[in-house]
């Protein structure tokens, strides 16, 4: 014995596709069989059955109800499996194999499903290629066709990518062999940071195969159009991207038309570091949105806008006029209340255009989201009109590039029902998503469906009235079908077209013309109006697919509007103030500045404090004073304050200039690596180093404690070097937070160091944090009086305080005095 026709068939796709799950169409269920069956059983917590397939032993086999399999299959691919759907393309016939055939394939960066992905945020499919000289990577959101190329060619182009990889948090990675190699053996990756990469086929990475796979998709022949170098490796990492949709979509991937290359020198660079120690995203302590500065800034109105403000802080801008051009926007839309209030009303009431153009393209669009659609696009020209009145050139492109969609709304308001209560085309169902009035035929083939005894009864009274026989009925019986049944006594009164079909002992049943062509009409109806209103839908689909680019275009229109008229209102609303945007090496001087976030969620009137940082006499800022007294909060804000700067919003301070600034540094905070088997020391230390090695006399670096991670002489030691380097060889603007007071002696024998302190009030042999930062140096570190704020038993900080007095009037650290000389019986 061998496998049926039909097991033969599962086993040939499954040799095909041997790391995927196959959902086999099998009527109205999809079947899972063999080593897919009993994995998708304990995934799934289904039954596991078993199929008779031609061998001795039942096949192992489990199934879902087809229409309800998409939150099945979604759950396989956010436990990290692949999903090949096996559809069935012809009808059952009882003589022939049902013709079968895979039709998509779904995985972790190709989910187009609304109730799995986040809509305020990205799900990117990744592709990265490595040769020995540079790196890519391209990334692509399928859901809105948004697909974006970057090259790394620096000696440090690895930990650059590790970094981005971090920023765009992919859902999916693909590789060729030598970034997977590269990629698998990292820590981040064994650790769940990064997802962990799979080898895609190497031939789709060459150039020749990629470039073509880019050429074929964008219709175009000058890849330097794309990419300004047509041997960039970028072409290498797109086009295998490309071949990867196309394989797992099956179908034309129509809104993944453009790519945006992106230019390394084209924004303010910012490194994992930075984003997580700034929490720009997410908070550190419990990963949360709220608490970050996204949580602050994110006031947008509509899903596009979200998303897009996410790749605004990840990327600031440094180029002078695009800020400008920004923050004139901000400050036009600040200005004009009115307008400001209707533009926010209209954005609220706009929908996610970007991912209902997703579902054009990837075949999953549903008579709701064409309602959805045209609600929205009914909006524009509302939005335009007020826009006209807004003097901003920025205001004035986006108002001119958004497109005239009149027709298009004219055709889904005529076509499409409003009220739409199925979720899905159903098979075998009269769908009524089409409009009453739109197609005649249709309107026809509904009414007989839902009418065929009005409409019986109507020939009827009609053959009556016209034969003089007034007993005449129209009736219907499953052998004979639809007749005319007119008794003995009114023979001599039928009519010659009358055809006679069946004679009674007391009657005649007839047939004619128009009941033949009615009861075709009857019998056929539903099924045809299933046809009609499908082929009717796909036309509709067919305009909307003409449109994508249009609808595209206009999702990220809408979304920068969207982000300008939020800056405008949180600006209002929290007394943010437009930064100066200077050249780069210029004054940094924010006056009365505030941290955004903490003003935000603090209960008490945040203290605000100014910052000047200049190329000349104050490159470097030396902050001493005690924990909690507001440091960290203090240098982190100048960050934050030129970030916001950077993208465009105003910023919480009275007064600020900001200089374009090329890169953030941040080192902060003590942490280990253990996944990386690095101490606490070690990681401040590779973080220190990236930081020597990168920044430039246009960065901004955050400094933090540099050097507490080991012993004071060493540490001490290593913070002077690294802060004499900063301001003499880097020239970077800095700002140095230590309790190495020994560091603030450096005033006096370095140019551009200015010694600053967090001001603490003594009270009772207790303190009170000021908050306020101002020139000079503090004396003391109150550690212990930190700790007994933090409940420390008081026994042990007042055995702490006599300690101190101890050392310091032996002077420990300078003189190498012993331990023994302490009191040994402190508790007795």
């Amino acid at each position: 014995m061998g496998l049926s026709k039909m097991m033969e068939h599962y086993v040939a796709l499954k040799e095909q596709h041997k790391d995927k799950i196959i959902f086999y169409r099998l009527g109205d269920f999809y079947e899972m069989f063999f080593d897919d069956a009993i994995k998708a059983s304990k995934l799934l917590d289904l039954t596991l059955t078993g199929r008779d397939c031609g061998l001795p032993e039942r096949a192992p086999m489990c199934g879902v109800p087809f229409h309800s399999a998409e939150a099945y299959i979604d759950k396989l691919v956010q436990l990290g499996e692949k999903v090949a759907i096996c559809e069935q393309l012809s009808e059952p016939n009882g003589k022939e194999m049902v013709k079968r055939d895979i039709v998509k394939i779904v995985t972790a960066g190709t989910v187009t499903n609304d109730e799995f992905i986040d809509d305020r945020s990205y799900n990117f499919l990744t592709s990265i290629y490595s040769d020995s000289k540079n790196i890519s990577v391209s990334w692509c959101d399928i859901t809105t066709g948004e697909f974006f190329a970057k090259t790394f060619s620096s000696d440090d182009r690895i930990s650059e990518l590790f970094n981005h990889l971090i920023k765009i948090s992919p859902a999916e990675i693909l590789a060729n062999e030598l970034s997977f190699d590269m990629l698998i053996g990292s820590p981040l990756v064994s650790q769940g940071v990064i997802c962990k990469p799979q080898l895609f086929v190497e031939s789709e990475y060459d150039y020749y195969s990629a470039s073509n796979s880019i050429k074929e998709q964008f219709k175009t022949n000058n890849l330097s159009l794309i990419f300004g170098n047509d041997k960039d490796t970028a072409i290498n990492s797109s086009g295998a991207l490309i071949s990867y949709l196309k394989e797992t979509q099956k179908h034309s991937i129509s809104n993944v038309n453009s790519i945006k290359f992106e230019n390394q020198s084209s924004c303010m660079m910012l490194d994992a570091n930075a984003v997580r120690n700034l929490e720009l995203l997410k908070t550190n302590r419990d990963q949360k949105r709220y608490g970050s500065l996204l949580w602050v800034l994110d006031k947008t109105k509509t899903n596009m806008g979200a998303r897009k403000l996410q790749t605004y802080l990840l990327s600031p801008l440094n180029d002078k006029g695009e800020i400008n051009h920004r923050l004139d926007a901000v400050e036009a839309l600040a200005n004009n209340v009115v307008t400001r209030s209707t533009l926010t009303e209209a954005l609220s009431s706009v929908n996610d255009i970007g991912r209902i153009t997703g579902k054009i393209s990837n075949n999953n669009l549903a008579p709701r989201d064409c309602i959805a659609l045209c609600r929205s696009l009914e909006i524009l020209p509302s939005i335009k009109f007020n826009l006209l009145g807004i003097n901003s050139e920025l205001i004035s492109k986006i108002c001119g590039s958004i497109p005239d969609f009149g027709a298009l709304v004219d055709l889904l308001n005529r076509g499409i029902i409003d009220s739409v209560k199925e979720e899905k085309l159903r098979e075998r169902n009269v769908f009524k998503y089409i409009k009453v009035g739109y197609n005649p035929e249709l309107d026809e083939l509904r009414a007989l469906c839902t009418n065929s005894v009005t409409v019986l009864n109507e020939l009827e009274q009609r053959e009556r009235e016209k034969t003089g026989i007034k007993n005449l009925k129209v009736s219907y019986n499953r052998v004979f079908g639809y007749y005319i049944e007119v008794t003995n006594s009114f023979k001599d009164k039928i009519p010659f077209d009358y055809v006679r079909r069946q004679t009674l002992a007391n009657a005649e049943r007839f047939i004619t013309e128009e009941l033949k062509e009615l009861e075709n009409k009857i019998l056929t109806a539903e099924e045809k109006a299933v046809a009609l209103e499908l082929k009717l839908f796909n036309e509709i689909k067919e305009v909307l697919t003409e449109n994508i680019r249009d609808l595209q275009k206009t999702a990220d229109l809408i979304a920068d509007l969207d982000i300008l008229v939020c800056f405008a209102n949180i600006s209002k609303e929290n007394g943010y103030v437009r930064p100066k945007i200077m050249d780069y090496n210029q004054t940094l001087n924010i006056v009365d500045g505030r941290h955004p976030v903490v003003e935000r969620s603090s209960k008490n009137r945040f203290v605000p404090n100014d910052c000047l940082l200049n190329s000349s006499d104050s490159r470097t800022m030396i902050i001493t004073g005690p924990n909690m007294a507001g440091k960290s909060t203090y240098m982190r804000q100048v960050a934050l304050i030129s970030i916001m700067a950077h993208i465009g919003c105003f910023v919480p301070a009275k007064l600020a200039e900001i200089p374009l600034i090329d890169k953030i540094f941040t080192r902060i905070g003590a942490s280990d690596s253990l996944i990386s088997d690095q101490s606490t020391f070690m990681v401040e230390m590779t973080e220190t180093a990236d930081i020597i090695k990168n920044a430039t006399e246009n960065s901004l670096i955050i400094l933090d404690e540099i050097g507490r991670g080991t012993s004071t002489f060493d540490g001490l030691s290593i913070a002077w070097a690294v802060l004499e380097f900063v301001t003499e060889k880097l020239r970077a603007k800095t700002l140095f937070a230590t309790h190495y007071h020994e560091l603030t002696e450096i005033e006096e024998k370095i140019d551009g160091v200015k010694n600053f302190k967090i001001t603490v009030k003594e009270l009772n042999g207790s303190i009170i944090f000021m908050r306020k930062i101002m020139r000079g140096r503090a004396n003391k570190s109150f550690g212990i009086e930190v700790a007994e704020l933090a409940g420390v038993d008081k026994m042990v900080t007042s055995r702490a305080k006599n300690i101190l007095k101890m050392l310091e009037s032996n002077d420990i650290v300078v003189g190498g005095a012993s331990v023994e000389s302490l009191d040994s019986t402190p508790y007795s």
